[in-house]
């Protein structure tokens, strides 16, 4: 949906997608926290599909699937996701103290 063009609306969607990779992999890099990198990558990439959800790029390259899952499935693994690194940086702050 940034133009009418597919063939640049999947150059956008595969160069966002390499910032969110580079962002998640630097944030990795600086924290090694892989659960916390995981979880932005797959927060950013979500934006990045949701945001060119209603692009023709889905229909004419016969990959429509991937807006289903991008809009109705993928929330709820980030979701998931977010609770994991709860939960392990719950545990790692309690093992900490003992």
């Amino acid at each position: 949906m940034f133009w009418s063009d597919p063939t640049v609306d999947l150059q956008v969607i595969i160069y966002a997608s390499l910032v969110a990779l580079a962002i998640s992999a630097g944030l990795y890099i600086f924290t090694r926290k892989i659960f916390l990198a995981l979880i932005v990558f797959s927060i950013l990439a979500n934006i990045v599909f949701y945001g060119n959800s209603g692009s023709r790029l889905f229909d004419i390259y016969g990959i429509k699937w991937l807006v289903i899952f991008s809009l109705d499935y993928w929330p709820y693994l980030n979701i998931a996701l977010f609770i994991v690194l709860i939960i392990n940086l719950i545990k790692n702050k309690n093992a900490k103290t003992k």
